[in-house]
This record gives C-alpha cells, structure tokens and sequence, in this order.
C-alpha cells in the first residue's frame, strides 16, 4: 500500500545556508566537487589561497545536503561527511539545512537525486542542456513536494543504506580487483627486457574510401586509457565534413592523432570490422612474424605506453597535441620474442576476462540501484 504524502514547499523542508570563506593567501584550500546521478562528493587537489582570491567560496560542513546548481538537473546531489568538514565549495555549490521535525536527510538524499524530487529540480531548472540548465533557486525554494510520514522515511531510508552499503562493497572489490588486474599488465611488461620500436610491429596500412553524399556509415571513436573503440552514431555522406573515411579492418592497430598522448589507442575487433573512421585515425598492420595480436591488443591497454606517448605530442595545449605516426612508431615498446609474446598475452586476457566480469556485475548494480529507488518511492520497498 502506498503511504500517504504529505504537501510541503521545498523551503519548508530545507533551508539554503551560505558560509562564506574570505580565502587567506598563505593558506590551503580544499574544494569540493559532486557527481552526477547521486554518485557522491568528490575532493579537488589543494590549492593556495591566492589562487581562489577572487573567487566566491563558501564552507561546507557535515550533513549538508549539497545541490549542483549547474548539474543539479541530472542528479548532482550529495550529503556531506566529516570528510567534507573544512573543505569549500563555490557559488555553483548550493548548500541546504534539512528540516528534522519533518524529514530525514538519508531520504531526502535519493528523493532528490533519482526520486520524485530529480523531477522537482528539473522544473527549477529551464534551459536546453548543460550550464543552460541552471537551479534557479528562488524557484526551487517554491516548489512542491510530497514526502511521507517521518517514520516512513526512516523505514525507506534504513533499507536503501543497508542495499547501498552492500552495492558499495562489492564495487569496492571489482575496483580493487581492475586495479590489480592493471598492476599485474605493468609487472608483466616491465620485466620484458627486449625493448623495439613500434614501428617493429607496426605496418602503415590504410583503405581509404572516398564519402558517398547518398551513403550512410557506421563510424568510431577511441576512447582514452586504452578502453577500446566504440561507435558513434550512424551518420549520412551529405552530412559530414571528411571527403572520405578510413575504414578499419580486424586485427589492425588504430589510434587517435588527436588523442594519442591520451591513450587513445586499440585493436580492432570482430565488431568493428568494416567500421569507418577519419584521417585523423591511422591504422596499422600488425606483423605476424614479430608480433603477437592478443599482446598487441593488451599493449595498447597498458598504461606504460600510454605514459611513454604524453610528451609526443606537438601543438600548443592539450587538445591540441596530435601524435603524428612518425613519433608513434618511433615509441619503444616491451617486444620479446613471439613465445613470450603469447605467454604474456595468455595471461593478460585470463585477467581481462575477469576484470570484464566484475564490470559487467557493476553495470548489472547500477540497473538494480535504479530498480530500488523506483520501489522506494512508489510504496513497494
């Protein structure tokens, strides 16, 4: 059975509280940040009070409920811990008193950042998208809400904890477990005492197609850190700019002019076969006498030469430092032997598969977080 609501105006169940912070010069500040979709507080890097002298800071304290007024409308809400105590936020942080005679901040939390209240903060919110959705906060302050009895919202509140510290725990583990995972790749490569060029491995090898104006493509990107390619969405001839794509055939190496000192490097797969991309993304040929396709795949994952590739780039400022193919090629890399290539690469892909099962359980979390709070504000929990 549903519980009966009660109507209250936002103001009446939580108070806006501003603490301003004079910044002091030789002193160091800590700033907060806060993750979309109830994904918590996160800590900037200190810095000194001369830097932020001529920004609007304000203190934060512990049991602060937090709203992003820029990112409020896609669920950048936060409670602040003894972890926060000290720490600053700026203008764009909003910070709010919760009304204990009538509700429960642990409800009030999710009820904001996946509950009715998301809904609440996204009518306070006008514009199209991004920092044109700002809070507008005398608006929020107006708006309703319909909360149940406090008894209630402690009941929900005390199952929501115990699911999430659960929900934590076992994130906790997979991250810890893809850390390792990404530890031992480095233990692994590092003991590699033959050290080659990639251009030992690597054959320039593009087909080229020139753009139909009346043809669609599938096309990629590469994402940074080594984390493979993905697909963009289908795109017509008419509608983009390159006079012809690049297309990527399986088991050919691919990176990103752009991106490279990123990462931004992979094999192709299966998948992605006969998928276009731009000039922007050279492709390569992997030599079979000389190199292992599986090592090379877990190369590009490795976080080593995606380090050996930061300082390659040339052009003024970081969006700006394509890797050209010369300096590619020119990136030593661990290359031993075809044996000990395939050794290594065994190992690397047990680790891999069950990192990537971790993952997929993380993912199957997310979708059971969401299944809970949907239960938790329609009487069902």
């Amino acid at each position: 059975m549903t519980p009966a609501l009660i109507d209250y105006a936002v103001d009446d169940v939580i108070t806006l509280v501003r603490r301003p912070v004079l910044p002091e010069a030789d002193k160091e500040y800590r700033e907060i940040g806060i993750r979309s979709f109830g994904n918590g507080i996160f800590h900037k890097e200190p810095v000194p009070g001369h830097e932020i002298a001529a920004k609007k800071v304000f203190r934060i304290e512990p049991n602060d409920l937090v709203f992003s007024n820029v990112f409020g409308w896609e669920g950048a809400v936060a409670m602040a811990s003894e972890a926060e105590r000290g720490m600053i936020g700026s203008h764009r942080f909003m910070t709010y008193l919760v009304n204990k005679e009538i509700a429960d901040a642990r409800y009030l939390l999710p009820y904001f950042y996946g509950g009715p209240g998301l809904d609440v903060i996204r009518q306070a919110s006008p514009g199209s998208a991004g920092r044109n959705r700002t809070l507008g906060i005398k608006t929020f302050g107006g708006k309703r809400v319909g909360l149940p009895e406090l008894a209630e919202q402690r009941r929900v509140a005390d199952k929501l904890d115990a699911a999430a510290m659960g929900i934590e725990q076992v994130t906790r583990t997979k991250e810890h477990s893809r850390s390792l995972t990404l530890q031992h790749a480095d233990a692994l490569f590092r003991s590699v005492e033959r050290n080659a060029p990639l251009s030992k491995a690597l054959k320039e090898s593009s087909d080229f197609v020139a753009v139909d104006p009346d043809a669609s493509y599938r096309t990629a990107g590469i994402l940074n850190r080594g984390r493979g390619l993905f697909l963009r969405p289908v795109i017509n001839g008419s509608d983009t700019k390159y006079p012809r794509y690049n297309r990527l055939h399986k088991d050919q190496f691919v990176y990103s002019k752009l991106f490279g000192w990123e990462g931004s490097l992979a094999v192709v797969t299966d998948d992605f076969a006969g998928v276009h991309v731009s000039h922007e993304f050279p492709t390569f040929d992997i030599d079979p006498e000389v190199a292992d396709v599986e090592y090379v795949t877990h190369l590009a994952r490795w976080r080593g030469l995606h380090d050996s590739l930061k300082d390659q780039g040339t052009g003024m400022g970081s969006r700006r430092q394509r890797v050209n193919v010369g300096r590619l090629l020119a990136t030593e890399v661990p290359l031993p032997g075809l044996p000990e290539q395939r050794r290594i690469a065994k190992q690397l892909t047990l680790a891999r598969k069950v990192t990537d099962g971790g993952a997929a359980q993380v993912e199957q979390l997310a979708v059971l977080r969401r299944t809970l709070l949907d239960a938790a504000f329609s009487g069902r929990l």
